[in-house]
């Protein structure tokens, strides 16, 4: 029987908050909200604990409520739609990049140049790797 009277004060206090919404005409801030439904419907102190950590789910779990952000609630009517709520995501479908493919600059003989020198610069035509370093593996 307890729970069948705590889902009726639940069913109660949804229904009130929808009411309130509805007559003040704006979002009000979870807390409020919170405090108006304690003070109406929780008057136990063990029933008011429960309701607290339980009241954000009922608002998020019940449709005819919507999250305006910065803890405001209204009703879901009131929230733009879904597409006009959405910022537009850049792209970097069509963003290029300069990429060099040449070989790396090596320093002029004879110049304290910050390149490599041409004996560090690896040749990719050689197999970094050659089939006899591995000796027994074939």
């Amino acid at each position: 029987m307890q729970k069948r009277d705590e889902y009726e004060k639940k069913i109660k206090a949804l229904e009130f908050v929808h009411q309130l919404l509805k007559d003040k005409g704006q979002p009000l801030h979870y807390t409020v909200l919170m405090d108006e439904v304690a003070d109406k419907f929780f008057k136990d102190e063990e029933d008011l604990i429960r309701a607290k950590a339980r009241f954000y789910t009922w608002l998020n779990m019940d449709t005819r409520f919507s999250s305006m952000g910065q803890g405001y609630w209204g009703l879901r009517n009131w929230a733009p739609a879904k597409g006009a709520r959405r910022l537009p995501l850049l792209s970097l479908m069509h963003k290029t990049v300069e990429y060099d493919d040449s070989p790396p600059k090596t320093a002029r003989e004879g110049t304290d140049d910050e390149f490599y020198p041409p004996e560090e610069i690896i040749n990719d035509d050689e197999p970094i790797m050659e089939p006899d370093d591995f000796p027994g593996e074939e």
